[in-house]
């Protein structure tokens, strides 16, 4: 018996077979990266090929839409996982942003999206400044300074469907400071990592993928929870012009 025979045996699998039942009461094992690829491949019923080619990360790319729109399942996804918990209780906020509506007709939502609703211009610019203040923290925990972000004070509301075009003119050291400084944190060959492109896929956005990944950083605070509170009531923050964006 190879290797991955005895992991998936553990969970009471067999190589090739599909997968959908008995899985929540299992305990938490050790995993490596590829096991964990091959975990996931029989939740999604693919079958696993044994020509020793490594699973990448881009092969889970939707891998969390096949759960909408109420997240139904998705707790099997951590299971063999330490922290399992902590990466659920994350996850099922993106589910909680659906409307079940819209997955009732031919054509249902790629993403995950909020709808935008009223929300009064005080309660926006607290969620930025509060986002501003919490990166601002996390530069200055990891030693990082960038004068364009200890610069920025002021949180401009712009008017509905004016943020794209913002977002053309982002500010990309900061955006390139955030992302160098998470990729320092990760361990690459944890067993989440092959989840990485499905993180990003939820809704094309890095800064969503951190907040629901953050514990797995070994870092302070939760910068990104305002972003995330922006994110699911339907608005976006962008750092442009020394400012922040916030639009729907």
């Amino acid at each position: 018996m190879n290797n991955e025979e005895t992991v998936l045996n553990q969970f009471g699998l067999e190589p090739n077979r599909k997968y959908r039942e008995n899985i929540r009461n299992l305990g938490s094992v050790h995993m490596e990266k590829q096991s964990y690829a091959k975990y996931l491949l029989q939740l999604m019923d693919e079958e696993i090929d044994d020509d020793g080619e490594e699973i990448e990360e881009a092969q889970f790319y939707g891998y969390f839409q096949m759960y909408m729109p109420d997240g139904k399942g998705v707790e099997s996804t951590f299971t063999p996982l330490e922290e399992r918990h902590a990466y659920l209780q994350r996850i099922l906020q993106i589910y909680e942003m659906l409307d079940p509506e819209d997955f009732s007709g031919p054509s249902v939502p790629g993403y995950f999206t909020g709808k935008a609703g009223h929300v009064p211009d005080k309660v926006l610019i607290a969620y930025g400044r509060q986002f501003i203040q919490g990166l601002q923290d996390l530069l200055v925990e990891c030693s990082r300074t960038t004068e364009y972000l200890l610069g920025i004070e002021e949180v401009e509301i712009v008017p509905p469907g004016s943020i794209d075009e913002i977002r053309l003119q982002y500010d990309p050291e900061l955006y390139e400071t955030i992302f160098d400084l998470i990729s320092e944190q990760k361990d690459y060959e944890e067993p989440i990592e092959i989840l990485d492109e499905a993180y990003y896929s939820i809704a094309c956005d890095y800064w969503i993928s951190y907040y629901l990944q953050w514990h797995r950083y070994g870092l302070k605070g939760d910068p990104f929870a305002p972003y995330f509170e922006l994110y699911r009531r339907g608005y976006s923050a962008v750092f442009a012009e020394n400012k922040l964006y916030i639009g729907s």
